[in-house]
């Protein structure tokens, strides 16, 4: 009875639910269902899901395009993400993300992914004064209390055949606390890295699993980075591989050099090629080659220049961040170019560059943790080789100002290490002027320059009548022959500058006096006699040390007070001074002369500029300052009259004569020249006017006769002086005439040319009155 009755009711579900046309039913409904829920129910879960998160959680704005899944082939993409910060400042997006699951993840009980690719994602970091940066203020507060410890939990097994990252942008600002930014610098930093791409193929999450990586893209400050390599993930991450970074602009970074010195970087290229690596045991190590490019540094409080080279290569660069370790092969720098200036309170411009940070108001014991914490960086320079240099050295603590300039400087650097208490040797030579030599020899601890530092400087065989403040300036008398050598011995302890220099004139000889109103009336032809030996050699010293200024007569007494002569000499009448260095008209040089209303110089005025350049060629610490001149009385008639050709020119170009004559007083202009009269003088009456250039021959005779260039004259007249001229035109003038001086000084295919930043144009001058033909423009000269 019992089996009776399970066999019915077996027989009713085979007949009412089990039957195919039931079973077909049901996996209809299901696959129906499998489909809305994954094309429609899936993406509308993800979106809502991840908007309510963001904004429940973070109180962020996150917006998403559109959400789209396929349940057959397990695809998902999202497209047109943004997640903004609390001042709608976009904080990451991108355009399209796109996942291709696999249906071997449910074989293989692993995420396996055939595809993940992330087009044009954008992260936008920002690191603030107070140290915090967007995306630290998106995780929790700290809690006091100690969270329990509890054991990490494994991450999901995961596979990835091809990961593809391309278009992205990485931004970072970093807002920098000191030192206070001026007109023309930031204290914030703005790094972009545009158009990156990663790209891995067979990425894995399973422990010892390595996978080729690849990661490039370019800074939009300038530069190119590239990478490829292998990665691994688990159980420790490690990297290796090649990089390359070609270009990159360090000028992006100057903000953090401000931070440590008044200092500008105004450009600089890296360049790097190499190989990385990255594991637990050693954080970073770099080996390869690297090189910096046309790099330029000034100084910030002079607005001079510091220090800057065209190249700077090395074929070996190893750091090692585990040891604290940069070891490099021999460094090659070619066209360093510096200035060296001891100041008359003998410290250097060196020295006074270094940012003074407040004292840390932290704790003393932790201060202390700290240091001992950090050890020191080991850096070993094997050595370093000079070409092609330059140097400029001044030296402003001796009784009269020395500087001077050394061009093709080479040598070389002895091993510079920081681990060593042995100082580096420096061996340098170079060359003075067209004959002269330098020599310096020094050694110093790079480490600790103002404290382990001496250094000697030796000029031999300089030109006297060419070059160096130690004789024109010291004799007062232009110099008719001889050379002399300058050895300058100088020794730093604790940033206190020590020096004992010796000045050696060979067969100096006194030309023409100089006159001066404030002449000091010193035997100099009696000093020199005493002071010269029998090989005719004056040689003194000069230390540097203790009072220079003490009126007690001695020997640099005597040398004071004839270089101060030489000097208030040269000081006002500077342009005397240079026209005697190139034989031109002393009176003269300082004028440049101009044509009434023209702004082009004129032969003679060419060649009074020449020989004003090649003064200025063989003075390189000058500089010009020119203020083109201007009178409306002068220069404005010419400037009417060109106003009026001016428009004449256009008139003619306008009816179809662009190669007429612009002639106002031609007759085949006479109309045009009678409708600008008349545009200018709207209630004049040419039948009037012509009739006043009308005249009967005889009372008798109706023949008359009319003086039509008289007439054309008289238009012409009246039209030049109807022109306005203005202030603009004015010093438009004026501003041409500097251009056109300055442009001959600047030529650079003259063999004695100077340099563009020598020569400043400044606003024009107003000429009341003028005397002669021509207009007279004062050249100004500064110390550069």
């Amino acid at each position: 009875m019992q089996s009776s009755s399970i066999r019915q009711f077996g027989g009713y579900l085979r007949t009412h639910w089990a039957s195919p046309r039931r079973v077909r039913c049901w996996l209809l409904v299901l696959l129906l269902a499998y489909t809305l829920l994954g094309f429609l129910g899936l993406p509308w879960i993800i979106q809502y899901v991840a908007i309510s998160t963001i904004e429940e959680d973070f109180e962020r704005d996150l917006r998403i395009e559109s959400v789209h899944a396929n349940p057959y082939t397990l695809t998902l993409q999202i497209d047109g993400l943004a997640l903004n910060d609390t001042d709608n400042r976009q904080l990451l997006g991108w355009d399209r993300l796109f996942i291709d699951l696999a249906w071997a993840s449910v074989i293989n009980r692993a995420w396996t992914l055939q595809t993940l690719s992330l087009d044009n994602p954008v992260i936008q970091e920002e690191r603030f004064a107070s140290g915090r940066t967007r995306f630290s203020r998106l995780a929790p507060e700290p809690s006091d209390q100690a969270p329990a410890e509890d054991e990490s939990s494994p991450l999901p097994a995961l596979k990835v055949d091809d990961l593809r990252v391309e278009g992205a942008v990485l931004r970072f600002t970093d807002n920098l606390q000191a030192p206070a930014a001026t007109a023309d610098q930031s204290n914030q930093v703005s790094l972009a890295l545009e158009d990156a791409g990663f790209f891995a193929k067979d990425l894995s999450l399973e422990e010892g699993t390595r996978f080729p990586v690849r990661l490039d893209g370019r800074l939009a400050g300038g530069g190119v980075l590239d990478f490829e390599g292998m990665l691994q993930l688990l159980p420790t991450p490690t990297l290796e591989g090649n990089t390359r970074i070609d270009e990159l602009a360090l000028k992006q970074v100057a903000p953090y050099l401000r931070q440590v010195a008044q200092v500008q970087l105004d450009s600089g290229r890296l360049n790097l090629n190499g190989q990385i690596k990255a594991n637990t045991q050693q954080p970073f190590t770099f080996k390869g080659s690297a090189g910096i490019n046309a790099l330029s540094i000034r100084n910030v409080a002079k607005d001079t220049p510091l220090i800057g080279w065209q190249s700077l290569q090395t074929q070996q660069l190893e750091l090692r961040l585990a040891e604290r370790k940069l070891e490099t092969a021999p460094i090659i720098i070619d066209g360093l170019s510096g200035r060296i200036v001891i100041n008359e309170d003998k410290t250097t411009n060196v020295s006074q560059l270094m940012v003074t940070t407040p004292a840390n108001k932290g704790d003393g014991k932790s201060n202390a943790r700290q240091q001992q914490e950090a050890a020191p960086f080991g850096i070993t320079v094997e050595s370093v080789e000079l070409t092609n240099g330059a140097l400029r050295f001044a030296d402003r603590s001796l009784p009269l100002p020395f500087s001077t300039s050394i061009h093709n400087l080479a040598g070389e650097v002895s091993t510079l290490s920081s681990t060593s208490a042995q100082p580096a040797e420096v061996a340098l030579e170079g060359e003075v002027g067209e004959y002269g030599l330098a020599r310096v020899d020094a050694t110093v601890h790079a480490w600790h320059p103002m404290r382990e530092t001496s250094l000697k400087l030796g000029f031999s065989n300089l030109q006297i009548p060419e070059y160096s403040p130690y004789t024109v300036r010291f004799a007062g008398h232009r110099i008719a022959g001889g050379t002399m050598d300058v050895d300058l011995d100088y020794t730093v302890t604790d940033k206190q500058l020590d020096g004992r220099n010796n000045l050696v004139l060979h067969d100096l000889k006194l030309g023409k006096k100089m006159a001066s109103s404030d002449a000091m009336d010193l035997p100099l032809d009696l000093a020199i006699a005493l002071l010269k030996d029998s090989d005719g050699v004056i040689d003194l010293d000069l230390p540097v040390t203790g009072d220079v200024g003490s009126p007690q007569f001695d020997i640099t007494q005597v040398m004071r007070q004839a270089l101060g002569r030489a000097i208030t000499s040269v000081v006002q009448s500077p342009f005397r001074f240079l026209a005697n260095l190139v034989g031109a008209d002393s009176e003269a040089l300082g004028q440049v002369e101009f044509p009434q209303g023209r702004s082009e110089l004129l032969p003679p005025q060419r060649e009074r500029v020449a020989k004003l350049r090649e003064a200025l060629h063989r003075r390189p610490a000058l500089a010009l300052e020119l203020a083109g001149p201007y009178s409306r009385v002068f220069d404005g008639p010419v400037l009417q009259r060109q106003k009026a050709v001016k428009t004449l020119r256009q008139k003619l170009a306008e009816a179809g004569r662009e190669g007429g004559d612009p002639s106002l007083t031609a007759e085949a202009n006479q109309g045009i020249v009678e409708a600008m009269f008349s545009t200018h003088y709207p209630d004049a009456d040419l039948q009037a006017i012509q009739a006043r250039f009308t005249e009967q021959r005889s009372d008798s005779s109706d023949n008359t006769r009319f003086d039509a260039l008289a007439y054309r004259n008289h238009l012409a007249e009246r039209v030049i002086a109807a022109q306005s001229i203005t202030d603009a035109d004015l010093r438009a003038l004026a501003n041409a005439r500097a251009s056109a001086v300055r442009r001959v000084l600047v030529n650079t295919s003259a063999e004695n040319t100077i340099a563009a930043d020598r020569v400043d144009l400044l606003e024009p001058q107003a000429i009341e009155s003028v005397e002669g033909e021509r207009l007279a423009m004062d050249v100004g000269i500064s110390a550069d």
